[in-house]
């Protein structure tokens, strides 16, 4: 049976309810004066009970957002960086003016991601693995929100099999088998349909008219 991949919208935190509007309509700082050029990825905050998972979701961030034209600063060298001055996750410095990251790294975004969900679920002849991660990127000249969203991919790892005994076995060995990487590209794939090109994409500054599905988290959780 072919694995089926839902993807599941954590739609609207402020109102409960999904909006609809272009890109520029839902992040208008993304196409004015703040728009960011480089990006700094920060530790991501780990809310799920894998203590890996932000190890390993560090490894599937960069691409994604060097194609749709911003400069990401290296991971490997924030992380070291980081890890000297004991930072090995994003809630130990959120809440902090992001001024700094621009005067220690040059960078004029930030982006902070938090680890909703990281599990494998399995239950007789159902399964599966899902990867929930929360997006917000921040200017570091003005502390503002220019973008946050907030995504869920969930995988079924079901046996799909007519024989029960089969079917269980094969659920089992799906879920445990399961790859968290291709998961948390599809939950990034999914979220940065909805972020605007960035300077060094040949359609920057063109696609504020696409419509776009917002998600805004509360502006509450970055001073936490």
């Amino acid at each position: 049976m072919t694995r089926s991949i839902i993807i599941l919208l954590v739609l609207a935190v402020l109102s409960g309810c999904a909006q609809t509007t272009t890109k520029r309509g839902a992040y208008p700082l993304m196409y004015g004066d703040q728009k960011p050029v480089s990006m700094l990825v920060v530790p991501a905050i780990n809310e799920s009970t894998a203590a890996n998972a932000g190890d390993l979701l560090n490894a599937t961030i960069s691409q994604p957002l060097s194609n749709l034209g911003y400069y990401v600063m290296p991971m490997p060298i924030v992380a070291d960086i980081f890890q000297r001055e004991g930072i090995i996750e994003g809630s130990q410095i959120k809440g902090l003016p992001t001024q700094m990251f621009k005067k220690n790294f040059g960078a004029d975004s930030v982006l902070f991601m938090t680890i909703t969900s990281w599990d494998k679920n399995y239950a007789v002849i159902a399964g599966n693995v899902t990867v929930g991660i929360s997006y917000v990127l921040i200017g570091t000249e003005t502390n503002d929100i220019l973008w946050s969203y907030d995504q869920t991919v969930v995988v079924d790892t079901g046996g799909g099999s007519g024989n029960i005994l089969a079917g269980i076995i094969a659920t089992a060995i799906k879920t445990a088998t399961t790859d968290y990487l291709p998961v948390a590209a599809q939950v990034h794939a999914q979220a940065f349909l909805a972020m605007p090109f960035g300077g060094y994409h040949p359609r920057s500054g063109t696609d504020g008219e696409e419509k776009s599905v917002v998600v805004a988290l509360k502006d509450k959780a970055l001073a936490e």
